[in-house]
């Protein structure tokens, strides 16, 4: 069994509410990653079937760097997710912080079987990936149009027990020191 956990070594999810689809907005906007036009700024994704949404935050100054939403979650147990990190207050590597948090929310805390995203080789950096070991399971040639050209669209999904061994073997510094994926902070497992 899986903990939710909201926060890592340098991150925290925090929930976000209907009061903070403005800033959502205009974090999308200047991540430069997805068009918005004026007639459709109010159905971004924390209005399209959200079955959670998070501001995320750096720990140490509580300063906003971005947003974390699941959402479309379908009757096969697949839930999308999607993370908007603004650039300008987001360093390398806290992407990767936010993506693991928010793909282990979705497995504790919802009966599904899959994660499945979706990006261009405009957030690869921030991700840690690059397009020629990009593990994506599906591609959508110059499908997006935005900062003046044609963008690939990549897909990436995960599954439940592909997750359950990813945390058991390669995630363990993303924590503080001494806390597990599969307990919550403070309690000590009787039984390993």
């Amino acid at each position: 069994m899986l903990f939710p956990h909201t926060w890592s070594r340098r991150l925290e999810l925090r929930p976000a509410s209907a009061a903070d689809q403005t800033a959502f907005t205009r974090t999308i906007l200047r991540t430069g990653i997805e068009s918005i036009s004026p007639s459709s700024r109010n159905s971004a994704p924390s209005s399209r079937r959200s079955s959670a949404a998070f501001l995320i935050a750096h720990r140490k100054s509580g300063n906003v760097i971005g947003f974390s939403t699941l959402y479309g979650m379908d009757p096969a147990g697949h839930l999308r997710s999607g993370i908007y990190l603004d650039p300008a207050r987001s360093k390398l590597g806290v992407g990767s912080e936010g993506i693991y948090l928010t793909i282990n929310y979705a497995f504790a805390m919802f009966n599904i079987e899959k994660v499945i995203t979706q990006t261009t080789e405009a957030t690869f950096a921030s991700l840690g990936l690059a397009s020629r070991n990009s593990e994506a399971k599906g591609l959508l040639d110059e499908y997006l149009y935005f900062r003046g050209r044609h963008w690939d669209l990549h897909s990436f999904q995960i599954e439940r027990a592909e997750w359950e061994r990813h945390v058991a073997a390669d995630l363990d510094h993303v924590l503080d020191r001494g806390l597990s994926w599969r307990e919550a902070p403070g309690r000590t497992s009787t039984a390993r």
